[in-house]
């Protein structure tokens, strides 16, 4: 049934080869028979392993001991740029607002406009030229055995970010059979299939028709830019030896030396006094010393050659244009957030505090902590931590981590650190702060590095050196990454374990050749939209004939939504992430707002009236913005002028609002959490940093008003029939603490009056002036709250 109505469409780009279960060589299935072994050879030693294995299903068989399943770059590619919208989105970006020193995406980074083509051009200023960044992962497929599968992927960065990681857009190019990894160099077996594929788009060797030209075929160019992923695979994966290697890390060669006690663990502490002295390493040494390593003709050569320049040879060093040391990023989710964090906690609870001769966290403190944690209101999209601090931090999640750097940890441990380790801790929430933000100046990467720097060697000073570990190596090189590639959404790798977490929930037997299943079924769900819209019009006309589609099909995802991507092109990205800020800027409350947002309105929302207070808030704040216009009141009972523009009391209000992926709630939700919002304001004197105010929000309403009257030749007043619809956050502001409190400042935290300012114009407040979402926690002397501003939350676009 399947076969006939055609559905194998959506993995017509897929393939097999047999892999050897000991050195993981590829071979084509015609190549080898049942009899077949591996005929890999390395320094004069043949595999000679066993390719099949009898399997005994009714009558016995021979089945490859280990199959991976491929799917074709091009026939993908193919598919994607046959939906409509497709070749429209990858030039979204061209159409962006530039900012000198800000970076909103990865195409503000350096490298996107230094990366080249063959004839030395940069490489994007084509059409349809893709750059790619590519993932590589391991999951566990089973909770009762030992299996770990591998997956390599291909995102397109071309691509808005609010669709780069949707499923449909992502190539899965490869399943890596388990049980378990490949090592080191093996991997470069199937990172050679890729890379086959890859050198003939850079070529430009690649024509397809298109959504937009269905019949001429047109070219498509494409390039490896990014390698995004974990420490442990990105060694593999770009040729550099592990943490435990005298040269470990892949942005400088820095030999460290092996602690006195141990030649296993490495001093990562050495040459923090002097960061300019750290050798950085090029391109041109990269593929030197690689070439070196795969000319070795023994092991002890290589052994000897990676302890010394700790560089391995790569497949993807057959592309010719590819700086491994460069496009290799650093690790922020596994290094900031489970690495560092986590690090801490388990110092603070095995190391003796000199004050106290206890633990710095007890088992006390871990109840009490977890006891304010629970008082502290959240913004939406922190991740709560029910009970796993009291548990002494258990089983925390990346999310949860962040949850717990970010904006649990300056106000949970103001009162448990002495002082200079919180001072210390807080220079490390400080750079967080920074680097998490959605954009980012070149000046806000190198005040990061600056307090990344400071902290690691704060660690060195308070806790000793044997506690520095790579990833705060790491963290001295982040600001190489942030300049390259932009802000840490550009290459963070949420997105990527998000698919691994989709892929191990498919249904699969686990028997033989089982990750070709995960293959197809992930293929079947992406491009059943594709499909779908490839069926002849009578059929998908025929509702009957649709529904049965559900059956031969896993659940569709969502396709590519051309609607979406034109109102994309309308939305300045990075003019509204830089708009909070931008005090000199008229707010009328008419700004274009992200689609998203647009549609998130549309839910739940109800007619009604303001109340006379807050109706005369509205009719001040019009005619302070608009102060060309005069305006008058539906409820005074005098005659307006006619020139005058009559507000009517009548909006639309709603609960939540979701802006680029944060969702701010108000009073009116069923949760307060994220009902705090922080704002800029002008400040009091002219020249001063701008006054930052907390509020709570009220209410959101949209509010239509007449465009403006004009008097015509003959005396008549032209009325336009258009409205200009605004967005409003109604905001009560905090009134100032009425004493100091010092003890939060150097954790970033504010602390307020638990009352309001009098209600004025200035609760009138525009969608685009909202800077950020707060924690709150209540419970301090004289009625007093503590405000935590956080990093929000984006997708981007």
């Amino acid at each position: 049934m399947r076969n006939a109505v055609g559905i194998d469409y959506t993995y017509k780009g897929m393939f097999h080869l047999v892999v050897c279960p000991e050195c993981h060589t590829l071979y084509q299935p015609e190549e080898v028979h049942c009899d077949s072994k591996c005929t890999f050879s390395e320094f004069r030693i043949t595999c000679n392993a066993s390719l099949f294995k009898p399997v005994t299903i009714g009558a016995s068989k021979m089945y490859a001991n280990k199959l991976s399943a491929f799917n074709s770059i091009k026939y993908a590619l193919t598919v994607m740029f046959s939906r409509p919208g497709f070749e429209s989105a990858i030039e979204v970006w061209r159409y962006r607002t530039r900012h000198n020193n800000t970076m909103y995406d990865i195409y503000d980074g350096q490298l996107w406009n230094e990366f080249k083509d063959r004839d030395g051009n940069v490489f994007t200023n084509q059409a349809r030229s893709l750059l790619f960044t590519l993932n590589v992962d391991w999951f566990q497929s089973s909770k009762r055995t030992v299996y770990s599968v591998g997956a390599v992927y291909l995102t397109i960065n071309n691509l808005p970010r609010s669709i780069r990681y949707k499923k449909e857009n992502i190539i899965l190019v490869c399943v890596i059979p388990r049980p378990k990894e490949p090592k080191d160099a093996q991997i470069n077996n199937y990172l050679q299939v890729l890379v086959n594929d890859l050198k003939e788009l850079y070529y430009g060797d690649f024509f397809t028709c298109t959504a937009e030209s269905p019949i001429v075929p047109v070219q498509v160019r494409a390039a490896l830019f990014l390698i995004a992923c974990d420490i442990p695979a990105s060694r593999k994966v770009s040729g550099f030896t592990s943490f435990n290697a005298t040269v470990p890390c892949n942005k400088c060669s820095t030999a460290f030396p092996a602690r006195a006690c141990t030649n296993l663990q490495r001093d990562f502490s050495f040459g923090l006094e002097d960061l300019d002295a750290w050798s950085i390493r090029t391109n041109v040494e990269n593929r030197y010393h690689a070439k070196n390593w795969k000319e070795a003709t023994t092991k002890k050569q290589r052994a000897d050659l990676e302890q010394k320049f700790g560089t391995r040879f790569s497949a993807l060093h057959d592309l010719e244009y590819l700086d491994l040391v460069r496009c290799t990023a650093i690790d922020l989710m596994h290094g900031l957030f489970l690495g560092t964090a986590k690090k801490m906690v388990k110092i603070w609870r095995t190391t003796i505090c000199d004050l106290t001769h206890e633990f710095y966290l007890t088992v006390a403190d871990l109840k009490a902590m977890q006891k304010e944690a629970n008082d502290i209101v959240l913004p939406a999209q922190y991740t709560s931590i029910h009970q796993k601090i009291s548990n002494n931090f258990s089983d925390l999640k990346a999310d949860e981590w962040g949850t717990w750097r970010l904006a649990l940890s300056p106000i949970l441990l103001k009162s448990r650190l002495p002082v200079p380790q919180k001072e210390n801790w807080a220079k490390f929430v400080q750079a967080c702060h920074i680097v998490c933000r959605p954009s980012i100046t070149r000046n806000g990467s190198v005040v990061a590095h600056k307090l990344f720097h400071e902290f690691v060697t704060g660690v060195v000073k308070l806790y000793g050196s044997e506690v520095v570990t790579p990833n705060m190596h790491f963290h001295l090189h982040l600001k190489d990454s942030i300049q390259d590639f932009g802000p840490i959404y550009a290459f963070w790798l949420y997105g990527f374990e998000r698919l691994n977490g989709d892929i191990k929930k498919m249904t699969v037997n686990y028997k033989a050749a089982f990750e070709a299943t995960y293959m197809k079924k992930f293929l079947s769900v992406v491009h059943y939209g594709d499909y779908v819209r490839n069926l002849p019009p009578s059929i998908r006309q025929n509702p009957t004939m649709m529904s049965s589609f559900g059956y031969l099909s896993p659940t569709p995802s969502d396709p590519l939504v051309s609607s979406s991507l034109c109102a994309s092109q309308c939305f300045d990205f990075s003019s509204f992430v830089s708009a909070p800020l931008c005090l000199n800027n008229l707010f009328t409350g008419a700004e274009v707002l992200p689609p998203g947002t647009q549609v998130s309105i549309q839910r739940k929302v109800s007619m009604n009236r303001l109340n006379r207070s807050d109706y005369g808030h509205l009719l001040s704040f019009d005619a302070s913005v608009y102060d060309d216009r005069t305006f008058t009141s539906a409820l005074d009972p005098e005659l307006p002028n006619e020139m005058s523009t009559m507000v009517l009391p009548d909006v639309s209000f709603f609960s939540e609002i979701d802006v680029l992926g944060q969702t701010y709630r108000s009073k009116a939700s069923r949760t307060s959490r994220g009902c705090y919002i922080e704002v800029a304001h002008s400040p009091a004197i002219p020249g001063q940093e701008p006054e930052m105010r907390i509020g709570e929000v009220q209410y959101f309403f949209k509010h239509q008003l007449q465009m403006k009257k004009t008097m015509l030749p003959n005396g008549q007043v032209f009325v336009p029939d258009a409205f200009d619809e605004h967005t409003f956050v109604f905001v009560r502001w905090y009134n100032p603490p009425l004493h100091p409190f010092q003890e939060f400042e150097c954790l970033g935290a504010a602390y307020y009056h638990d009352s309001f300012r009098p209600a004025d114009s200035d609760c009138i407040l525009p969608i685009s002036r909202i800077f950020t979402c707060v924690a709150m926690r209540k419970g301090y002397p004289d009625d007093h709250v503590i405000f935590l501003p956080l990093p929000r939350k984006t997708i981007g676009f």
